[in-house]
């Protein structure tokens, strides 16, 4: 299912469902892994039961997939940059001083704030009949 550091290719397969470390492989920076883990499991847990009580089809746990693994993605960007940015030396200093100026727009430190956190997650929430799923 995986490819090494990165998301996993998909987040299901059969009756199989990865979540948290499992579909995402990135290294240990501010805990990012493990709030993109919660996130997972958040976003997963009702929908199996919404299956086995035949109120949604098996199709439902497809948009699982679909939801996540785009920020599984973007968290593998993010936590992969943050390393580099973090880990190396003063050759970064010059994006190291075009970040901290970027961060001083409310809009980009916002944006910023929203990836780092997980606030900037969205979802569609439009109120659609069950068939929807189908």
């Amino acid at each position: 299912m995986g490819h090494g550091r990165g998301p996993a290719d998909t987040y299901r397969s059969g009756r199989v469902l990865l979540a948290g470390d499992a579909a995402h492989d990135t290294p240990p920076l501010a805990g990012w892994g493990v709030s993109t883990g919660i996130q997972d499991a958040a976003n997963l847990g009702w929908k199996p039961a919404a299956v086995a009580n035949g109120t949604a089809p098996d199709s439902l746990l497809d948009t699982y997939h679909a939801e996540r693994h785009p920020l599984g993605e973007q968290l593998m960007r993010n936590t992969h940059a943050a390393t580099m940015f973090y880990l190396s030396g003063p050759e970064m200093d010059p994006l190291r001083a075009l970040v901290r100026e970027l961060v001083t727009d409310g809009s980009a430190a916002g944006h910023f704030a929203g990836m780092v956190s997980g606030l900037g997650v969205r979802y569609d929430m439009d109120p659609a009949p069950p068939d929807r799923w189908a």
